[in-house]
């Protein structure tokens, strides 16, 4: 079976999650509010989403899983090149949140029950792991299981990184990525 690219549309989840705002929770079911597009690779066994928005192009995609995830190949990811195990483990890689999955196969989905840990990336963004509740600008608020922040109060795609620290040579202590 060959992996079909599919947009999907703004609000669009992937899997349903209670929304909480302010930290307290409602029992509502929140909306994707992710980037003005999510991209959608669907496999037989495993599904990648992809928001640009959030990426900060670290590679970590590129370097775990190269038959999967190709730059210079339409559509860039495969899904059904790896085994969905091995893709899975190389999406929970993605620092940004940017790569997420789904798992089509009843394979174990992406745990976000461990405790949340904000990292501080030596000039770079705040690194946070676990079950978090982003506030976007306009209000909305997404869940999810890693995310880069900005620091450096510069992104365009706030509260997350885009990478415009590198462009004012943000200077700021912090662990190395």
């Amino acid at each position: 079976m060959r992996s079909d690219e599919i947009i999907a549309r703004p609000g669009a989840r992937l899997r349903p999650r209670a929304r909480r705002v302010e930290a307290i929770a409602s029992g509502t079911e929140g909306e994707s509010s992710v980037g003005e597009m999510r991209k959608v690779y669907r496999g037989r066994d495993i599904e990648v989403s992809f928001d640009l928005d959030i990426c900060i192009h670290i590679g970590e995609c590129l370097r775990g899983e190269r038959n999967v995830f190709k730059l210079d190949r339409r559509p860039w990811a495969l899904p059904d090149a790896g085994e969905a195990d091995e893709v899975a483990r190389v999406v929970e890689l993605c620092p940004s949140g940017a790569l997420l999955y789904k798992r089509m196969d009843g394979g174990q989905e992406e745990r976000c029950d461990r405790p949340t840990r904000m990292t501080p990336i030596r000039d770079g963004p705040l690194l946070v792991t676990g079950e978090i509740e982003v506030k976007r600008e306009d209000g909305t608020v997404e869940t999810l299981p890693r995310a880069t922040l900005c620091r450096c109060g510069q992104s365009e795609h706030k509260p997350f990184c885009d990478n415009q620290h590198l462009a004012i040579k943000f200077r700021a202590p912090g662990s190395p990525f």
